[in-house]
């Protein structure tokens, strides 16, 4: 009997609306991503909405008598007769169309009836969850045959894809099997592509004190005020109404939810700290159970021009406002340190704050360098802060961010500072959305050295 084939399309497109999150769904035992859903980030549109199939033992099937014209047949194990597999490439790259197929085979002799194909994917992106489930009903299989529906996903950021994949008939699961997808991070322009003006054209740090500045990396607006224990960016307003999940973002990253933008690398803010001798704590923890994030308070203060040149500051607090109170945001920020991920194919490190864009938060974020020491939802409907309008300067204005560590919360003096450093807290894959359990001691954590060098890429590169 010739072999046929059938091909089935589902497309189902994952678009950014306005990203970060909300709901939380239990992992799967055998993926070791985070389980956090930004609802509002992704529209998931299901090929299917059909009931969902409970697991159950392998089922035992018959040809039906009108094909076969007997009374009756001997019982076919259809584990035995139908095999099913996931084909994708493994490695891809983020804003990439992925596709996969899912091709399943009737290799007996005998028809199959009533079968079905449901699947399940989890985006485990930098830090959220997303699942999507279809079904594809392909109904009589018969032998020889082979049906491979091709699924279609627009990727939008970083992460890794568990793709399950199973046959079920009449409710029953026959067989299974799963691939992981991992969405590479778009490689970053070179610094010698930058236009050099883009770097100069905010203008100089607004400071008491600019001859005390040592610049942290050639390509980026950020000094070291050593002696003034600071850290000093520059950034611009992006957003003045809007809920908030940041206060700042690195620049090309989330700025439709932060009200300022820095053009910066994040593992450069967390070396200009432990430059000044500032420990970092632990990120925000939500497995096995929720434990807010710890960390040195960091004061964080913005410093801008008026239209008549004429220079204000204030706390960043006062550019937040609390839904619930219409007040300025009263709690202050932690150094948390965000967190170190490893590749599990090449084992390569790398600092999640870069992945995700996550500087300074007021939603809590397991790769925030900054976030705060409360529970701080970040589902859409549940936010708890947004722009204080009537308190930040329009649009575009460029910005003088100052990080300055709470002089009780500094373990050591600069000079002190040395060799002694604290790595980000490691995870094992970048699906994470916290740690499964609290992290380990850090006298276990790789050294990090705070140095910056002169390639632009974090010291885990």
């Amino acid at each position: 009997m010739r072999p046929q084939t059938r091909v089935g399309f589902l497309v189902i497109v994952l678009s950014v609306i306005s990203f970060q999150t909300g709901c939380r769904k239990e992992r799967p035992g055998s993926a070791v991503s985070q389980s956090h859903t930004h609802s509002h980030e992704m529209a998931v549109v299901r090929a299917d909405e059909g009931k969902r199939a409970q697991p159950a033992s392998p089922s035992v099937a018959k040809a039906p008598e009108a094909d076969t014209g007997q009374a009756a047949q001997s019982a076919v194990n259809l584990m035995d007769i139908l095999d099913i597999e996931l084909k994708a490439a493994t490695e891809w790259q983020a804003g990439n169309e992925v596709t996969f197929h899912v091709e399943v085979r009737n290799h007996g002799e005998v028809p199959v009836d009533q079968i079905e194909i449901q699947g399940t994917i989890q985006f485990g992106l930098q830090d959220t969850i997303s699942e999507a489930r279809w079904t594809f009903p392909v109904g009589r299989l018969s032998a020889g045959e082979t049906v491979s529906p091709v699924l279609s996903y627009v990727s939008t950021k970083p992460g890794i894809w568990y793709v399950a994949a199973a046959i079920y008939q009449k409710g029953e699961l026959i067989k299974a099997t799963t691939r992981t997808l991992y969405i590479r991070e778009t490689e970053p322009p070179k610094p010698s592509e930058k236009p050099e003006k883009e770097a100069v054209s905010l203008g100089p740090p607004l400071v008491d004190h600019p001859e005390r500045l040592q610049r942290l990396h050639p390509e980026y607006p950020i000094w070291l005020d050593a002696e003034g224990r600071a850290v000093v960016m520059i950034g611009q307003v992006c957003q003045r109404q809007a809920p908030l999940e940041l206060f700042a973002c690195l620049k090309n990253s989330k700025e439709h939810e932060s009200v300022v933008s820095i053009d910066t690398r994040a593992y450069i803010v967390h070396a200009g700290l432990l430059a000044l001798g500032v420990e970092p704590g632990r990120p925000v923890q939500f497995y096995p159970e929720y434990r807010p994030a710890e960390g040195p308070e960091i004061d964080v203060i913005v410093a801008w021009k008026d239209p008549e040149g004429k220079v204000h500051t204030a706390p960043a607090q006062q550019w937040v406002r609390d839904v619930r109170t219409k007040q300025a945001m009263s709690y202050p920020w932690i150094f948390t340190g965000s967190q170190l991920l490893t590749d599990e194919e090449t084992g390569k490190q790398y600092y999640y704050a870069d992945t995700t864009g996550e500087l300074i938060c007021v939603s809590n974020f397991p790769s925030a360098v900054l976030d705060l020491p409360i529970r701080s939802s970040d589902s859409n409907d549940a936010l708890l802060f947004e722009a204080f309008t009537e308190n930040i300067p329009p649009l575009g204005t460029a910005v003088t961010v100052i990080l300055k560590p709470k002089g009780t919360n500094v373990s050591q003096k600069p000079s002190e500072q040395g060799a002694a450093s604290t790595s980000p807290t490691p995870v094992e894959s970048p699906g994470e959305k916290g740690p499964a359990h609290p992290p380990a001691d850090k006298s276990g954590v790789p050294e990090q050295k705070p140095a910056v060098d002169r390639s632009g890429n974090s010291p885990m590169e």
